[in-house]
């Protein structure tokens, strides 16, 4: 059957009027990484730190990011972290970077993110994505080759309990019979619903499959090894035309690791005296949509071809736990502008770096906040987009 994917972008367009020109939008990020340095309970309370640390030093927004069964991420619910967070938190807001739709039920998604919007009183930003690795597919018991169609339909579903009532839905693997129709509550505090945004990779399918729905992107991040999170931008907004829609005005979040110390020689002590190979060899062991017998899930090729550049490239430029915004302030600075200068205008930052101690990345932190995002600050910030509709789709 075919699936409404199609999203009305007017009131998106109008929130954003004039952003162009106005100052960078920064945030913080993390996904829980467990060293085995720490406890699971240290890891997780450095998150919260974080985020209250953010949100004192004025940053934009803390985004969350949801993995299984690694060490890669131990933040396996971004729900229940994102409702701790508002509680200790006033103004930055919180966003999920992602929620992996295809492993969830979309109901209970869209129920959950309801009560965190009205419990943060409307601070919430929704980033949802297909997801790509194997074992976590594997172990909660869903076929990797049906991400892409369970993704469609789950955030068709999730739109549709925040907008329509009651909700009946005939899909492939949703199905909610008209007999059985259900009414969805709480409604979202933000009208008609958070703003939305669709994580994507390098992968032409997923840029194209957001762009198809006028969907913002998050870009960047740790996979994103090879620099390419400008380039992927330049993609989405070439297919957003080619759907005849305006890319301008739309708030992108690019994802970068960063590092801020005092000077670029401190910084580059510090990442020496770390584990080089932790973050890559843990990513080995979990990041791929690969399974054990060699095949590629369909839709995931493009993984492949990523996977072989990363393997052929050497020494920082293969690792996943180098920071792409690295060294003094300065420095930072100056790597921030070109990204500016390729089109990024929303920096959110993974701090943490497996490893090193806390107290260094909270350093890292506040140089960041106070003393390189104050230079990009000549106006003000561009308001996040606000939500979308559901276009009318067959019950």
């Amino acid at each position: 059957m075919t699936i409404a994917t199609g999203y009305d972008r007017a009131a998106h367009a109008q929130a954003n009027a004039g952003a162009e020109g106005v100052a960078m939008r920064f945030g913080g990020f993390s996904f829980g990484s467990w060293h085995e340095s720490e406890s699971h309970g240290e890891v997780l309370a450095q998150m919260v730190d974080l985020a209250v640390q953010a949100d004192r030093l004025g940053l934009d927004s803390f985004w969350l990011g949801e993995h299984h069964f690694s060490r890669h991420g131990i933040l396996a619910d971004t729900m229940v972290m994102a409702a701790h967070i508002a509680a200790r938190t006033e103004r930055i807001r919180i966003g999920t970077a992602v929620i992996v739709l295809p492993l969830h039920n979309p109901v209970r998604v869209a129920e959950q993110v309801a009560i965190v919007d009205h419990l943060s009183g409307g601070r919430l930003d929704v980033g949802v994505g297909i997801g790509y690795q194997q074992r976590e597919f594997t172990g909660l018991g869903v076929d990797i080759d049906e991400a892409r169609v369970r993704f469609i339909e789950s955030l068709d579903v999730m739109v549709r309990a925040w907008t329509e009532e009651p909700l009946v839905y005939e899909g492939e693997h949703v199905r909610i019979a008209e007999e059985d129709a259900i009414s969805v509550y709480p409604k979202p505090l933000q009208q008609p619903h958070p703003p939305i945004y669709q994580a994507v990779s390098t992968t032409p399918a997923s840029i194209d499959l957001a762009a198809s729905r006028g969907l913002p992107v998050i870009v960047g991040g740790p996979t994103d090894v090879l620099g390419r999170a400008p380039e992927v931008i330049a993609h989405w907004r070439e297919r957003m035309r080619a759907y005849g829609r305006d890319p301008e005005g739309y708030d992108l979040p690019c994802l970068q690791n960063v590092f801020v110390a005092e000077s670029d020689e401190a910084a580059h002590a510090e990442l020496e005296r770390i584990d080089a190979s932790w973050s890559l060899r843990v990513l080995r062991e979990v990041g791929s949509p690969i399974g054990r017998d060699g095949k590629v899930p369909e839709g995931y090729e493009h993984w492949v071809q990523r996977w072989r550049q990363r393997e052929l490239a050497s020494g920082e430029a293969a690792r996943t736990d180098v920071p792409q915004l690295f060294g003094s302030p300065d420095t930072v600075a100056r790597q921030v502008q070109a990204l500016r200068d390729q089109g990024v205008e929303h920096v959110f930052g993974r701090f943490t770096i497996p490893g090193v101690p806390f107290e260094r990345v909270q350093r890292s932190l506040e140089l960041f906040a106070t003393e390189v995002v104050p230079r990009f600050h000549e106006g003000r910030p561009a308001p996040p987009p606000v939500a979308v509709e559901a276009a009318t789709a067959p019950g």
